[in-house]
């Protein structure tokens, strides 16, 4: 699947047929996810496997009725897997707290300068 290289979303629109979406994954694990999402909610859709694709080799073909469900689902898979931006706690929580004093240096100076 020929996609552009800086986009955040991990679905399109059916090449060839406008009535289907296609969502698609680079791990098994968002695959099974999803694909267990999907049979739990009782929503029908077509899988596909390819196996000579680099990154996306796992293909969901979703009928557009279903389209806002099926993202909410697609979200809880790929967020299941999904590691944090920044993975030690001691950093993240580091610049949380370095942004709210910047925050609050800027509000404090915006109430001094009037």
């Amino acid at each position: 699947m020929n996609l552009p290289s800086f986009d955040f979303t991990n679905w399109r629109n059916h090449p060839t047929d406008n009535r289907y979406t296609i969502f698609f994954f680079k791990t098994r694990n968002e695959s099974d996810y999803f694909e267990n999402e999907l049979t739990r909610n009782k929503i029908k859709f077509e899988y596909h496997f390819d196996d000579d694709e680099p990154t996306y080799k796992y293909y969901y073909a979703v009928n557009k009725v279903n389209e806002k469900a099926v993202i909410k689902l697609n979200h809880l898979a790929v967020g299941a897997y999904r590691k944090p931006f920044i993975q030690i706690n001691f950093l993240r929580y580091t610049l949380i707290i370095a942004m709210i004093i910047i925050l609050g240096i800027g509000i404090i100076g915006y109430f001094k300068s009037h």
